[in-house]
C-alpha cells in the first residue's frame, strides 16, 4: 500500500493515477521531485512558470475544473515542502526508498527524475546566483559548486540505476550494484546539502521564499 504524508498527497496521487489524467500528468513521484527542486531553488519561480512543468509535453488538461484542482493541489504541496525546508525537515516523501532491482519507473527513480527535470528548468536561476556570489565570495564558490555537482550526481545515479551501473562498468567498476545500498544511506544528506546551497545563494537574488512561507504560517 502506498504511503502518504497528507490528504493533499493522497489527492494528487489519485489524479496522477486516474484514467483521465495518467497520460497528461507526470507520475506522482516525479511531481514530488519536481516540487522539491522548485522549493529548493535560490529564487522560487512564479506559479505560472513552474506549474506547467507537471504536465507532459503536448498534453493538455481537458477542463478548467481539472486545471484549478491540480493548481490548488500543487500550490498546497509546494507550501508544505517550503515549510518542511524552513523547519529543517528535508527528506524523501513517505514510501520513497531504495529497492534493489527496481527500474526507472520506481518511486525513488521517478522522484530523482522529477528533481533533475525541475533543476534543468531552473539552471539559469542557479547560474545567476553563482555569478552574483562570485563577485563577493569568490573563494568559496568552487567548493559550493562541487557540492552541488555531488548532489546532482547522487540524484542522477538513482534516477536510472541500470544506466548508472552500465556507466560504472565503463569506468572499470564492475561491482557498483552491491555498493548502492551504502551509497543510498547518504541520499537524504545530499538533499539537505542541496537545500543548504540554495540558502547560501538566496542573499544574491531577489527571494520569494517569505512570500510563499507567509501563506502557510
Amino acid at each position: 500500500m502506498a504511503e502518504f504524508t497528507s490528504p493533499s498527497h493522497v489527492a494528487l496521487h489519485a489524479l496522477c493515477d486516474s484514467q483521465a489524467l495518467a497520460g497528461v500528468l507526470h507520475p506522482y513521484a516525479f511531481i514530488q521531485g519536481l516540487i522539491f527542486a522548485v522549493a529548493g531553488a535560490p529564487e522560487i519561480p512564479m506559479p505560472e512558470k513552474w506549474l506547467p512543468w507537471a504536465i507532459k509535453t503536448n498534453n493538455q488538461l481537458t477542463s478548467s475544473k481539472q486545471a484549478d484542482q491540480i493548481t490548488d493541489l500543487l500550490m498546497v504541496l509546494l507550501q508544505q515542502q517550503l515549510k518542511d525546508m524552513s523547519d529543517e525537515k528535508v527528506c524523501l516523501p513517505a514510501g520513497t526508498r531504495y529497492e534493489p532491482n527496481h527500474g526507472p519507473d520506481g518511486a525513488l527513480s521517478l522522484w530523482c527524475q522529477g528533481s533533475l527535470y525541475g533543476h534543468r528548468y531552473l539552471e539559469s536561476v542557479w547560474q545567476d546566483a553563482w555569478n552574483k556570489m562570485q563577485i563577493t565570495e569568490k573563494t568559496q564558490l568552487g567548493s559550493l559548486q562541487k557540492d552541488l555537482a555531488h548532489c546532482l550526481h547522487m540524484f542522477s545515479t538513482f534516477a536510472d540505476i541500470p544506466l548508472a551501473i552500465e556507466q560504472a562498468k565503463t569506468r572499470g567498476n564492475a561491482n557498483f550494484l552491491p555498493l548502492l545500498p551504502k551509497i543510498f544511506l547518504s541520499f537524504e544528506a545530499s538533499m539537505i546539502t542541496y537545500v543548504g546551497l540554495s540558502g547560501r545563494l538566496v542573499d544574491f537574488l531577489p527571494n520569494q521564499f517569505e512570500t510563499f512561507a507567509s501563506e502557510i504560517k
